[in-house]
């Protein structure tokens, strides 16, 4: 077995936010085969957590004996090609925008929206990931996952992987089952969609652009993105912190009504997508800072752990913006990242 081992790792190395205590132990998995040794010599009571590249997760403050397997599964190859389409399969440890990356060079439409992503491919499944109006559900064919109570590896279908905004079967019922080894995606020849976004027209125009291709989009988003969110290697966030919040179309009309610059999309007939940066954005809250915590100048979204940051603070600080968004709205919004507790 082939796995490496590292000891007393701080935690925040491991996560772009930057919290938490140590890891007395780390595993780092880059074969399938590793992966499954791992889980048969693990005593049956030892705690464990699946980590890919920490840019969704919030670690615990103090030491934990929870053991931290990263999974580092390199490899992009494709699997078939026809003139409409070409299919990859995609190591769950490859970076998420290397991935976008070598399908745009490639002249592959599909996920060009999805630039600059933090994470790996591994994690995109679990929380459906979507911006500009795509998700992974969208080019996801199927994924291995190793089935941990089984001892063996499965494959799931996309309609298998019970797929929702921001939601997934792997966090749900099958949390703590399925470790994703592998993503096979289908990608299109045929030529890009330009995301109906206002940031992406005033982009292509400002560029004098008319006929976008890929790497226009990616471009685009990459510009749009980095001005909304920051660099999380020069900051540490989780990126957007908190879920959009979806209302009755009604209720997002008059609230519009209201608060002319709260960001509204229709998503059907019935329900309404409410930009949460917006709401907090209307609050003034953008850009405060309260103890080691504020919220980015550049998007009320996105939670910054200024350094020393402690979960107490963290849940003191969330919990203040959602009363107050409660209160002035009556829309009750939700983290995003997954807040760990050992």
């Amino acid at each position: 077995m082939s796995i490496r081992r590292e000891y007393d790792v701080p935690l925040a190395s491991l996560s772009t936010f930057r919290m938490g205590g140590t890891a007395r132990e780390v595993a780092v998995v880059e074969t399938e085969e590793d992966l499954q040794e791992l889980f048969a010599i693990l005593p049956s009571d030892r705690k464990w957590f699946i980590l890919g590249g920490g840019s969704n997760v919030v670690f615990p403050d103090g030491d934990t004996d929870t053991l931290i397997i990263r999974i580092a599964i390199p490899g992009i190859r494709v699997l078939t090609q026809t003139e409409d389409d070409v299919t990859i399969a995609v190591g769950a440890g490859v970076s998420w925008d290397s991935v976008v990356s070598f399908a745009v060079d490639r002249g592959l439409a599909g996920i060009e929206a999805l630039s600059w992503i933090p994470g790996t491919a591994g994690a995109t499944p679990v929380q459906n990931v979507g911006a500009y109006g795509v998700e992974i559900k969208d080019v996801l064919v199927s994924l291995r996952a190793y089935d941990i109570q089984k001892g063996e590896y499965v494959v799931f279908r996309n309609t298998e992987c019970l797929f929702g905004y921001r939601e997934s079967i792997f966090k749900n019922v099958g949390k703590g089952r399925y470790v994703i080894t592998e993503i096979t995606l289908v990608l299109s020849t045929d030529g890009p969609n330009v995301p109906q976004y206002p940031g992406v027209a005033e982009y292509l125009a400002a560029h004098d652009i008319r006929a976008a291709s890929l790497e226009d989009i990616r471009n685009a988003i990459i510009t749009i993105r980095s001005k909304k969110l920051p660099d999380p290697s020069q900051i540490a966030s989780v990126g957007s912190f908190f879920k959009n919040a979806f209302v009755p179309v009604e209720i997002a009309a008059k609230l519009k009504a209201t608060y002319p610059t709260l960001a509204v999309f229709p998503v059907d007939g019935t329900l309404s997508k409410i930009g949460t940066g917006s709401l907090i954005d209307t609050l003034g809250w953008k850009g405060k800072r309260i103890g080691n915590l504020s919220l980015y100048a550049g998007n009320a979204m996105v939670v910054v752990n200024e350094g020393g940051a402690t979960r107490r603070e963290l849940a003191e600080f969330i919990s203040l913006i959602q009363i107050e968004v409660q209160k002035k709205y009556g829309i009750a919004i939700e983290p995003e990242p997954e807040l760990l507790d050992f």
